[in-house]
């Protein structure tokens, strides 16, 4: 009979206690566990005026002004601190890839980049449009717990006004 009193006495002192820190403990605790999930933004990118993305031309004579060509537009879904973003364009010749633009997101999370139609000659950047195929793609860089980004390799063509050509 002794055995079973300290049983029951010990068993209602473990009741006690439990209950005591059950009411001390924040009732969201109870309800409600933290769990810290690592989600990853999601980036996406098209055209500023919303063409295709795999193969874009663009015509001199249809642009008064280089910066009239729509820019391409990358997008970091949940916001937050700045991403970097690279435009690289591809060698034709050894198939390299080498940064032509870079820039950050801004606090909405989009980065507009512009193309460029102008050619390179022996003093830099030339005021004439060239007229080449140009393979680019994107990469938005890795950024505390995001992992980087590259999209896929797409096309932009470029023509020169017909008026200079005979």
């Amino acid at each position: 009979m002794k055995h079973s009193v300290k049983t029951l006495v010990g068993s209602l002192a473990a009741l006690v206690l439990s209950a005591g820190m059950l009411t001390a403990a924040p009732a969201q605790a109870l309800d409600n566990p933290t769990v810290t999930v690592n989600k990853q933004q999601v980036v996406t990118w098209g055209w500023e005026d919303g063409v295709s993305k795999k193969f874009r031309d663009f015509s001199e004579d249809d642009y008064d002004d280089a910066l009239q060509i729509p820019a391409l537009k990358v997008t970091v879904g949940m916001p937050g601190p700045g991403r970097r973003v690279i435009l690289e364009v591809q060698d034709p010749f050894d198939r390299s890839w080498s940064t032509e633009v870079q820039t950050r997101t801004d606090t909405a999370g989009v980065a507009l980049i512009r193309v460029s139609p102008f050619c390179e000659n022996d003093y830099g950047n030339s005021t004439e449009w060239c007229g080449h195929d140009v393979t680019y793609r994107l990469k938005v860089l890795k950024s505390g717990m995001q992992r980087q980004v590259v999209s896929n390799p797409f096309t932009v063509t470029f023509v020169p006004s017909e008026d200079g050509m005979m």
